[in-house]
């Protein structure tokens, strides 16, 4: 079976990729012979199959014998053993029946019978067995009666078990001599089955050497073509030099931006134009009408929490950054148009830049300074101071925060530039 699957596969590959790639009238010769010594291969493989199964079941009869043989040995030792015993008993009940008898004859005063006849001594010996019957010895010849009977008994089962012994050793011999010649039929199978296994090994290897060729062939068609696909390519290649060049001018652009920001300028502060912001849209002004339901959250101290809704929040303060730096606030990841909130008294200014898009930033009575970014609109723009808990925009992606709304809050104790991680006091004000 083992080998019956594993021919099936290449076979059908090697003949369908013969067949599609449209060989001669050789190749098709080769195919059919291929077929038709599959089939034939496929009934041995059948036989085989069925062979083995026969002397399969032939060896488990056997082992069944056997092991039946066996116990039946055990048996018959056990009864022969025991039959030797029971023999003992009888021979020693005997005689011990004979002494008692002859004791009493030779202790009788009483005269032989008057019935004796010509033999006086055979009379004699009757008499003494009368009286042993008499005077009380009937349990010794039961028990020598029960003897004879176990024995009896004993040696019918010993030649009942020497009977089937017999039935059991040629059941076994009959089941041996099956499967030796179901394993030489198997064989056989071998036998006949071999010089066309190699008939097809060979068929198939020029089929393979068929195939290769064919390969290559198309290997060489692809390359071509590949080459010809190349030279179309340098040829676009060329052509796109200038749009790339321009590309590169605005990364190198960009970049400087990205540098400054990184060295704790302000974003914005370069030559890129600012972001112009955005203008609270009607998904922004009804989000900012469900949050005004919100009571404003505050810290012991005061510190309002920056939004006026639900977000998520984790120490993220330190982690690098793709751009190079590292993370100087929190990312507070909330829906679009979540109000933001003014976290202390002070001055608002609103103004966009490359990195953050629309930021606001207040400069706290306390002298604290706050950045909050990515907004998708402003809120309370000119109009300077605000008290804490006012509104100074709405959460969005503006900046490089595109795909997911989030603000990114900065906490700047005593002043521009003392970076803090806000996210313990962020925690205290809003959870």
């Amino acid at each position: 079976m083992r080998r019956k699957l594993l021919l099936g596969l290449p076979i059908a590959l090697l003949l369908a990729m013969s067949s599609a790639s449209g060989a001669q009238s050789e190749v098709e010769q080769v195919r059919a012979t291929v077929t038709a010594l599959q089939d034939e291969i496929d009934g041995y493989l059948d036989q085989l199959i069925a062979t083995q199964a026969r002397a399969d079941a032939a060896g488990v009869r056997y082992w069944e014998a056997d092991l039946a043989l066996y116990e039946l040995n055990v048996e018959i030792v056990e009864l022969s053993e025991r039959i030797v015993g029971i023999d003992a008993e009888v021979a020693a009940l005997r005689q011990q029946m004979v002494q008692i008898a002859v004791q009493r004859y030779i202790d009788s005063t009483e005269p032989p019978s008057i019935l004796a006849g010509d033999d006086i001594n055979h009379q004699a010996a009757v008499d003494a067995l009368a009286r042993f019957v008499r005077e009380g010895s009937l349990d010794i010849i039961d028990d020598y009666r029960r003897a004879k009977d176990d024995l009896d008994e004993a040696q019918a089962q010993l030649a009942e078990r020497a009977r089937h012994q017999q039935e059991l050793i040629g059941q076994a011999a009959s089941a041996a001599a099956t499967v030796q010649a179901e394993l030489n039929a198997i064989g056989d199978v071998y036998l006949e089955i071999a010089p066309r296994l190699y008939e097809q090994d060979r068929l198939l290897d020029a089929l393979e050497e068929e195939e290769r060729r064919r390969i290559e062939e198309e290997l060489r068609r692809r390359q071509a073509e590949e080459a010809r696909r190349l030279e179309a390519a340098r040829a676009a290649a060329i052509a796109a030099d200038e749009s790339l060049r321009a590309t590169q001018e605005a990364a190198r652009i960009a970049g400087e931006e990205v540098a400054r920001a990184a060295a704790g300028g302000e974003p914005g502060d370069g030559a890129l134009p600012p972001v112009r912001p955005g203008e609270p849209s009607e998904a922004t002004a009804a989000s900012a009408a469900a949050a005004s339901a919100l009571p404003v959250l505050a810290a012991a101290s005061g510190w309002v929490c920056p939004l006026a809704g639900p977000f998520s929040h984790f120490d993220d303060f330190g982690d690098p950054r793709h751009y190079g730096g590292w993370h100087k606030g929190n990312d507070l990841i909330a829906p679009t148009g979540t109000p933001v909130l003014a976290v202390e008294s002070g001055r608002v200014e609103h103004r966009a830049n490359r990195i953050g898009g629309n930021s606001a930033y207040i400069f706290a009575d306390s002298g604290n300074y706050y950045y909050n970014t990515h907004l998708s609109a402003y809120e309370n723009v000119g109009t300077g101071w605000v008290p804490a808990g006012a509104v100074i925009g709405y959460v969005g992606d503006s900046g490089n925060a595109a795909g997911l709304p989030h603000l990114h809050f900065e906490y700047h104790l005593g002043g521009r530039g003392n970076h803090i991680n806000p996210y313990p006091i962020v925690h205290e004000a809003c959870f």
